[in-house]
């Protein structure tokens, strides 16, 4: 999720707007905006739009910086497939790392979500985030929820499956016989309560 890093152009291209947005404020307002990362009331408007502008850019370079990784990339490549069931490269990342341990999803989905909130009234929970999120509803968590409980077990079960039944043949029919199936429910749930228009129900 942190390598490769973004191209140095893509770097300078935000170290230019940071500079753009600062460059507007007055040189104690630019001191001032080192020092206080929090929002002030007592603090002029351009102070609290600078601000907001540049926790905007923080965030729109960690998306980046996130899609450009190697996990980013792959999530994003799934997307082609995994839109049929609501799924964004984000949720991709987490059900990747599902395989090793799924425990990992989630804790995998609140790092990709709160990439680039640094402030700490932003330090919200996983399910605060989504429920900000104007992509999430009800509908698609259902059909999360469901792949997640059916889709192929985590690689220390697939190696037992293996040790047990004595053959590589089983463990890979396990992951991408639940791995369908759990595929073929998501898409029929998200679907079908799209279809229904129950996407905000």
């Amino acid at each position: 999720m942190a390598y490769p890093e973004l191209p140095a152009d893509q770097q300078e291209r935000f170290r230019e707007s940071r500079h753009e947005i600062l460059s507007q404020l007055p040189e104690e307002l630019r001191e001032t905006l080192a020092q206080a990362p929090e929002p002030d009331p007592t603090l002029p408007e351009g102070f609290e739009q600078a601000l907001a502008a540049l926790h905007a850019l923080d965030q729109e370079e960690a998306e980046a910086a996130l899609q450009y990784s190697m996990a980013g990339r792959l999530g994003l490549a799934l997307e082609t497939v995994t839109r049929w069931s609501g799924f964004d490269w984000r949720t991709n990342l987490a059900l990747l790392s599902g395989f090793a341990a799924k425990e990992l999803i989630l804790s995998t989905m609140g790092t990709a979500y709160s990439m680039g909130r640094s402030r700490p009234a932003e330090d919200l929970s996983l399910s605060e985030q989504l429920a900000q999120d104007s992509r999430w509803n009800r509908t698609r968590a259902l059909a999360l929820i469901v792949f997640i409980m059916l889709y192929a077990p985590c690689l220390p079960t697939v190696v037992c499956i293996v040790r047990e039944a004595g053959a590589w043949k089983w463990g890979l029919f396990s992951l991408a016989f639940n791995t369908t199936v759990a595929f073929l429910a998501a898409v029929l749930i998200f679907l079908g309560g799209s279809w229904l228009g129950s996407g905000n129900w």
